[in-house]
Parts: C-alpha cells; sequence; structure tokens
C-alpha cells in the first residue's frame, strides 16, 4: 500500500505568530507539508459543561476522584495537583483564546500545509485521570469533536493517550479505583489477582540471585526467559494487557465519534511510545491501526522515555538485592526491555540522568532510536503510515541524518520535527 509521505513539525500559537514567516521557510528548505498546531484555543460553552471537575479550580475531593488509584489507594502523584487546579477540564489549561490561536491556524494554512490540532489525552506527566471515568471520557469525546468542527483542521494528533511514562514506576501500579475494577471484570480479568501478582512480583525479584541471572542476560536471555527463572503469574502480564484493552477501546470510541462528526476524510491518531517500553503505558502497537490513523513513533524523549527508565530500573532492582552490582543491574534491564545489543554505558554517572540536554552526545544514539524504530516498524500494521518524532534541536547533525536515512529504510513515511535548530539557519523568536 502507497503511503502519504508527509514532514511535519510541532508548533505553538504563539511561535507561529512570533514567526509568521517560519513555516514557509520549512515549506521550502525541508520539504515540510503538515504543521502540528498545540491546541490554545478556548473551550465551547457545550463542552465545557460537560466538564468532570466540580468548578475552576475544582475542589480537592473531585480532583482524587478523576485522577488513578495506585494499589497502596492513594492518587498516583498529588505533586502534580496544582497543575489541574489551573484546568478547566482534563488536559485543558484556563485562558485559552480563539483570536490568536485561529490567527495561527490561518498562517500556517497560508503556507499551504495540512494542519494537525494537537490536544492532549489523561495523561499529563506523571499525573494521570482515570480511563475508566465516564465523566472524564465523555469529556475528551466531547473535546475532540468540537476541535473536528470547529477550527477548519485537517486533522487531530492526540497525544498523552497512555499510562504514566515507566521512569515513574508509580504509574505501572494503576490503576486500581473501584471503576477500573469493574472494567477489567467485565472483560475476564480478576483484577484483584492482577493487583496481588504485583507485589509478587517484587517479592520473587527479592529472593532471586540477579547476580547470576546477570551472567546468564550476558549470554543471551530474553523476555520470556525472565518470566520463567522469576516465576512471574500469567496474571502480571495480563495486568499490562487489560490496560492496553481499555486505552484502546476508549481512542476506537473517540476515533468513531470524531469521524460521525468531521467526515471519514478527517485524520484521528495518537502518538506511539517507544516499542520497546509501549507495553508499560497501555500501547499496543498491534492494535495502533484500529483507533488511529498513522503512527508517530515517539522517539525523540530519550531522557525522560527511555534512559531515565533505565536507571530507575536498575536502582530498583539495586534496592531489592543490595548484593547486586550497578553494571549489572544495568544489564539486566537492557536485555530485558531489549536495549542489550545497543552498546549503552554499564554505569549510572555515565549516562548522567541529571544532565539530559547532553546526553545525545554521551549515548550511541542512532542504535538506541534505531532499535525502537526497527520494532514499531514491524509491530504496526503494514497498512498504517507512520510518521517518527525527532528533535531537529539537540542531537548532532550526523545523528539526526542516519536516524532519518535509516527510518527510511525500515519503511517509516516521513518524519515530524521536534525542533529545527539543526536542519535550518533560523532560531525562533
Amino acid at each position: 500500500m502507497t503511503h502519504r509521505r508527509r514532514v511535519g513539525v510541532y508548533l505553538t500559537t504563539e511561535a507561529v505568530l512570533a514567526n509568521p514567516d517560519y513555516a514557509a521557510l520549512l515549506r521550502d528548505r525541508i520539504g515540510l507539508n503538515l504543521a502540528i498546531l498545540s491546541y490554545s484555543g478556548a473551550v465551547s460553552p457545550l463542552v465545557a459543561r460537560l466538564s468532570p471537575f466540580d468548578g475552576v479550580p475544582l475542589s480537592d475531593a473531585c480532583l482524587r476522584d478523576v485522577v488513578i488509584r495506585h494499589v497502596d489507594g492513594e492518587s498516583v502523584d498529588p505533586r502534580e495537583f496544582d497543575w489541574v487546579r489551573q484546568s478547566c477540564g482534563p488536559a485543558v489549561r484556563v485562558g485559552g483564546q480563539d483570536g490568536p490561536f485561529e490567527a495561527a491556524l490561518a498562517i500556517l494554512k497560508g503556507a499551504g500545509l495540512e494542519v494537525w490540532l494537537c490536544a492532549g489525552a489523561w495523561t499529563e506527566r506523571r499525573l494521570m485521570f482515570c480511563p475508566s471515568h465516564p465523566g472524564v471520557n465523555q469529556w475528551f469525546e466531547a473535546l475532540y469533536v468540537d476541535l473536528a468542527q470547529r477550527y477548519g483542521a485537517d486533522g487531530l494528533d492526540i497525544t498523552h493517550a497512555r499510562y504514566p511514562m515507566g521512569s515513574f514506576a508509580r504509574g505501572l501500579f494503576a490503576c486500581t479505583c473501584d471503576r477500573c475494577a469493574a472494567d477489567a471484570r467485565s472483560r475476564g480479568y480478576d483484577h484483584a489477582a492482577m493487583v496481588r501478582s504485583l507485589a509478587d512480583a517484587a517479592t520473587r525479584l527479592a529472593q532471586t540471585d540477579l547476580s547470576r541471572l546477570a551472567v546468564v542476560a550476558d549470554r543471551g536471555i530474553g523476555p520470556f526467559d525472565f518470566l520463567q527463572v522469576l516465576g512471574l503469574p500469567l496474571t502480571l502480564l495480563q495486568w499490562f494487557r487489560w490496560r492496553c484493552d481499555l486505552l484502546a477501546d476508549n481512542l476506537q470510541r473517540f476515533r468513531a465519534a470524531v469521524r460521525r462528526a468531521a467526515g471519514p476524510q478527517f485524520v484521528f491518531g495518537t502518538d506511539t511510545h517507544p516499542a520497546s517500553l509501549s507495553l508499560f503505558v497501555g500501547h499496543d502497537h498491534t492494535q495502533f491501526h484500529c483507533y488511529s490513523d498513522f503512527a508517530s513513533p515517539l522517539v525523540s524523549h530519550i531522557s525522560a522515555f527511555v534512559v531515565d527508565t533505565l536507571v530507575v530500573w536498575a536502582r530498583f532492582l539495586q534496592a531489592l538485592r543490595p548484593d547486586l552490582h550497578e553494571a549489572e543491574a544495568l544489564r539486566l534491564v537492557y536485555r530485558f526491555l531489549g536495549y542489550g545489543q545497543v552498546g549503552l554505558a554499564d554505569a549510572v554517572a555515565a549516562l548522567d540522568p541529571d544532565h539530559p540536554a547532553s546526553l545525545a552526545y554521551r549515548i550511541p544514539l542512532p542504535e538506541l532510536v534505531g532499535c525502537d524504530l526497527r520494532k514499531a516498524r514491524a509491530l504496526l500494521s503494514p497498512e498504517l503510515p507512520s510518521y517518527p518524532i525527532i528533535h531537529g534541536t539537540g542531537w548532532p547533525r550526523g545523528a539526526i541524518d542516519t536516524i532519518v536515512s535509516e527510518a527510511e529504510a525500515f519503511g517509516h513515511d516521513g518524519v515530524i520535527w521536534q525542533g529545527t535548530d539543526e536542519l535550518v539557519d533560523y532560531r525562533l523568536r
């Protein structure tokens, strides 16, 4: 099947208005034909009335009702509650203005570009709105339909339609509210057994000679070998399977509503988490064509998504087994997640997670990104076009060129840029 080639860039209203010649310059210099504009307009009164929030700011009781629950019964991350209090509904901040937003959209359209609107979903960063909450899902459906009908855009690119990233470990253990338990049971899952298996997994890890396992891992070991050695129950795998099913069904519902409202030609889709980690955040690449018109493998966040996760998980293993050396812990995590052949350092100091801005210059970047791009294209339906999200700012130019060339060779259909400083001599005002 022939897929349309797209070269896109993420933009904000402020950046477009301050740099009205930027989109046309990118069109002429790098073949830009798509702009993804972050939504900054004003929510319509009809959508506003459907907000699951009980006011602006919402009450503490309402806030705790709409966010996910950890297995300990507490909200996953109260540190981000202040962010939610500045919102009129999930993923939409107070104070949006249609005038500037529509002016930015007109500039992009005037440059001859296809324009997708970028809107948020269940997860902010660590905090997540419960994907089983009927009011939350009603809000997102109404919001997406409204965006598709009101502004004359060509598509919607939904971001953060996932559970919290793997580097925030508490997100792996949610949601355990009554609504989620009922949803799991309705799908034939034993929610209580799945929750118990999460605690059992930590106990089994603490009882396992992980140093011996690290030696075996150096000779070659895969995920199923780990499951066998640790004796992990099927219910642990079902926990992550169920979360994928829940998000997939919700996204199918949203796309169907948008297509009814805006027509089948209107594009609806969402970005995809790095393939090696995707199941842990509720993304099953093999399901994406069921609810998304495209895939955009989000391989640009090498620090927050990938390296931070590797470090956090290695430290977790060391906390369970203090006799495990740091290098052994890192190698175990690399092997388990499929990064064993990338060539990452065996020391956290070399990865230096506290300085993410320079990470691209300290790791084998094309190998790391290429690992997930190969997996993504192999797992995605051949019928689904794929546009990897790649940094055009803050990465070595030689590595960028290698990644883009390999992405095309793997069968991806273009690229979506985050920043363009390395591509064109133009600094945004």
